[in-house]
């Protein structure tokens, strides 16, 4: 059994849908994209020629990021930086120029904005009624995968700006706070049925969500040191320590629950993502000693189909809520 959103990747590979990349860029996420690197490499046919000098393709179509399984201890950070030095060498042997710092911390503060302006979006859903609804905020933090930053945190703040101008607000609803999978348009229905059945998604435990930007990168430091750090601190279910749950990854669910006065929480996890169900059972139970909040468990297929047939258990959930 393998993730079925690794496998869908790859499928869409093999079918030539990503025939306009440059380039695939592999992280060591978990033991199935992992093991995407090596698919990648022999099955899925590369859109242009190797670059090959003595047999050697200094140009690869797919690159590999060892990112660590541990995230504390002394020799994580030295270890993750010759990471990310050896995978800018790669970019710049792809790119055929050199990668200077000043470009890297350019970038930095580009990124920064786009999440100040996510934020500041997320930081709108804590009223009552939210003034965007869940699916609308999730639409707006996808497109900013598919388009320049600098772009999206220009048209965000615009957006923003006459939305607050404007005083529109999303329909009033049970408070969800959604956890979950890689979310990407297929599985994203889900927000669409937990609306459907009278709730508000207004938050999330999303890697297409709050741990993508609610934490900016630091600047003032060495720019790779910068960018090690911040990815070595993301909340994500995949990192192991020494404990049942990493403190950051409750941390995280704290800072993203708090004063979104939550009355639900909704987790959509996929059939075969191990860490994410590893601490589920974890999680459900903090959520309910610690902070109150029942608690809803989907295990989905990544197709719309499955998700349909969660439609009647999110409307009972909903409606226990609102007895």
């Amino acid at each position: 059994n393998a993730c079925t959103f690794a496998r869908s990747c790859l499928d869409a590979g093999l079918r030539g849908l990503y025939d306009y990349l440059d380039g695939v860029v592999v992280p060591n996420s978990c033991d199935i994209i992992f093991s995407m690197e090596y698919f990648w490499k022999t099955l899925v046919p590369r859109p242009t020629k190797p670059a090959l000098i003595a047999g050697v393709d200094i140009k690869p179509y797919v690159l590999y990021i060892n990112y660590p399984e541990k995230i504390i201890g002394r020799e994580v950070l030295p270890y993750y930086l010759e990471v990310l030095k050896g995978f800018k060498q790669e970019l710049e042997r792809s790119l055929n120029r050199s990668i200077p710092d000043a470009d890297i911390e350019r970038a930095i503060s580009v990124y920064n904005e786009d999440k100040d302006q996510i934020r500041r979006m997320y930081e709108m859903r804590r009223s009552d009624p939210p003034a965007l609804s869940g699916y609308d905020a999730w639409q707006i933090v996808y497109a900013g995968l598919l388009m320049p930053k600098d772009e999206h945190a220009a048209l965000l703040k615009d957006y923003l700006d006459d939305l607050q101008s404007d005083g529109q607000a999303a329909p009033e609803g049970v408070r969800i706070y959604l956890s979950g999978s890689a979310m990407d348009s297929v599985n994203a229905g889900i927000y669409q049925i937990i609306e459907d059945s009278g709730g508000q998604v207004v938050s999330d435990d999303l890697c297409v969500g709050t741990r993508a930007f609610w934490y900016p990168l630091k600047q003032g430091l060495p720019p790779l040191e910068a960018i090690a750090r911040r990815s070595l601190g993301t909340a994500c279910p995949r990192s192991t320590v020494t404990t049942a749950i990493p403190e950051n990854r409750w941390a995280h669910i704290v800072n993203t629950t708090q004063n979104f006065n939550i009355e639900g929480a909704i987790f959509y996890v996929l059939k075969c993502c191990d860490a994410r169900l590893a601490e589920f059972p974890h999680l459900r139970d903090k959520f309910k000693e610690e902070l109150g909040i029942p608690v809803l468990f989907l295990e989905g297929d990544y197709t719309s189909e499955g998700l349909e047939q969660m439609r009647g258990r999110v409307e009972a959930f909903i409606e226990m809520i609102e007895e």
